[in-house]
């Protein structure tokens, strides 16, 4: 699904992705784990063309990500982000069409997808009408979430969406993302700094430091064969061994 040659980037002389190249398989869940700073974010920016690169290329499916693509490739690419990013000034509503309008679509075409959208990502319609300043930070988070799959997109970029939630609605939201991924069968690159996390989502796991991967497998590789002694110290610090080890 997506293939990176080469990849890099950096600011102000401070390298924030040193060369990377990877493939994600379609279908499946890779988890982009490590501490802040260490390019997880960027590298998701990077794809979604929010900055280029200073070396290397892109693959979406087959096609370059370039000037003459991006766009295209954008339309085709859900991307959510942390508080689910909504435009204060619209409802609940608008913010998950904002897209389908963009593009045009037909009002019965919206109403039947924002149906869809809507089930899919457990909201109530009743919450359709309302701001984003009256709504719950997960309910934030499932508007910005039926906002990405609005247009029925085959990868998912997600950074780092439920860090700013509860224990409790996060776990529940996991819980309910994970089954969703799987039913849909959908591409995704999750962001997060949590092992636990990485854990619960993840079929693969990419753990990153300044700017590198470190070590890419499941979640036993890591705790098992770490393949650096900051991949044992980062495990450690996560305080606990996650549940989904033993499952």
């Amino acid at each position: 699904m997506i293939e990176v040659r080469g990849l890099s980037r950096s600011f102000g002389g401070k390298v924030a992705l040193a060369p990377l190249t990877a493939r994600f398989g379609r279908g499946r869940v890779s988890v982009l784990l490590g501490p802040s700073g260490c390019g997880k974010s960027t590298l998701l920016r990077l794809l979604i063309g929010l900055v280029e690169p200073d070396a290397g290329s892109v693959e979406i499916d087959g096609i370059p990500l370039g000037p003459g693509t991006v766009m295209a490739l954008r339309h085709r690419t859900g991307y959510v982000i942390q508080d689910g990013g909504l435009f204060p000034h619209l409802t609940a509503r608008d913010n998950i069409t904002l897209l389908a309008r963009h593009l045009r679509w037909d009002e019965l075409r919206i109403r039947r997808r924002l149906a869809a959208v809507t089930e899919l990502a457990r909201i109530d319609p009743r919450l359709l009408a309302q701001y984003p300043s009256t709504l719950s930070g997960g309910e934030r988070q499932r508007i910005g979430i039926a906002r990405a799959l609005l247009p029925d997109p085959p990868l998912l970029l997600c950074d780092e969406p439920l860090s700013a939630l509860d224990p409790i609605t996060r776990d529940d939201l996991q819980r309910e993302l994970k089954d969703l991924f799987g039913a849909l069968g959908k591409t995704v690159l999750w962001v997060t700094h949590d092992l636990h996390e990485a854990a619960a989502l993840g079929d693969d796991i990419l753990l990153m430091r300044a700017g590198e991967l470190v070590q890419r497998g499941s979640l036993s590789d890591l705790l098992d064969r770490p393949a650096d002694p900051f991949v044992t110290r980062f495990v450690r610090a996560q305080h606990a061994v996650p549940a989904e080890r033993s499952r």
